[in-house]
């Protein structure tokens, strides 16, 4: 697929990491966004990611001319699902029959956005992770009516990317690590809120211990080490009292309406200043792409 036409469709955060990996593996590359000024900020980005790559990549307010001779789409805007499907039904009018459709969703089901498409079997979930070019992985994920020969063809651009993969051969919200990520934060949450341990012991006990040892194997193969009638014992007495909360604790709604954001507007869980911020991303981009190193075969 190499020199392949890429249409990168929304030039955010991620459109425009993703815009990066696609350039750097030697795709021709397309990035659409509305405006302007999202596509100067996404050309600074690439740029960061490697000098003089923004050169490599066709910058574009015009839906018809970053698909213009596209094989594979690239979606990545506002999580909506009618914004999705609208966006889907003008990209399947203008690219070819063989044209490859994947959708960058992190929780809008893949079947729901393809039901709106005159040929659903094309169109895939390719969920990738925050910041694209360094995380290693990208979950496929497969709508009711996706192809096998479509899930292949996804599969094998991803290992040209040089992105390991996991696949769902079913489509529930928030795929694989999404799940599992909420499923600890609100256990995290829940601690803080009863009072049990501070956010910053909660961060470091996740960081010092968990972490590391999720890196070296992941949960079940852990529980094989720790030795499976040990984990129904644990389980007998932990899993009906763990949190059951379907929403976010009041405390953390009042920091959100009080425009208390994150790094973003410079206060969250923490406060944030630009070098914290800076220092911050450095820091986890060296981590990941240490462990990342680590791992492969």
């Amino acid at each position: 697929m190499a020199s392949t036409q890429v249409a990168v469709i929304g030039a955010g955060t991620m459109g425009a990491r993703i815009a990066a990996v696609f350039a750097a593996s030697g795709f021709k590359v397309a990035l659409y966004s509305r405006t302007e000024n999202s596509l100067h900020k996404a050309a600074k980005v690439i740029d960061s990611i490697d000098a003089g790559l923004a050169s490599a990549v066709t910058f574009t307010t015009s839906l018809a001319e970053c698909l213009k001779g596209a094989k594979i789409v690239s979606e990545n805007i506002a999580e909506v699902l009618a914004l999705k499907q609208q966006i889907f039904q003008e990209i399947e009018k203008q690219v070819s029959d063989d044209c490859l459709l994947t959708t960058n969703t992190s929780s809008v089901p893949v079947g729901q956005i393809a039901c709106s498409l005159a040929v659903p079997s094309r169109f895939i979930g390719l969920h990738w992770f925050n910041p694209a070019d360094v995380m290693p992985m990208v979950e496929i994920v497969c709508g009711p009516q996706t192809s096998d020969q479509t899930r292949q063809q996804a599969g094998a651009l991803c290992q040209q990317l040089g992105k390991q993969t996991v696949t769902l051969h079913k489509d529930v919200p928030g795929f694989i690590v999404n799940r599992l990520q909420y499923a600890m934060l609100r256990e995290a949450l829940h601690l803080v809120t009863a009072g049990i341990a501070s956010i910053e012991d909660v961060d470091f006990a996740v960081q010092s211990t968990l972490a590391p040892r999720w890196s070296a194997m992941g949960p079940l193969k852990l529980m094989d080490f720790a030795g499976l009638d040990t984990v129904k014992n644990v389980a007998a007495i932990l899993l009906p009292v763990l949190s059951r909360d379907d929403a976010l604790p009041p405390w953390l709604l009042a920091h959100i309406e009080q425009g208390h954001l994150g790094t973003k507007t410079g206060a969250g869980f923490y406060p944030w200043t630009a070098q914290d911020i800076e220092e911050g991303l450095a820091h986890r981009n060296t981590t990941i792409r240490a462990i990342s190193r680590m791992q492969k075969p």
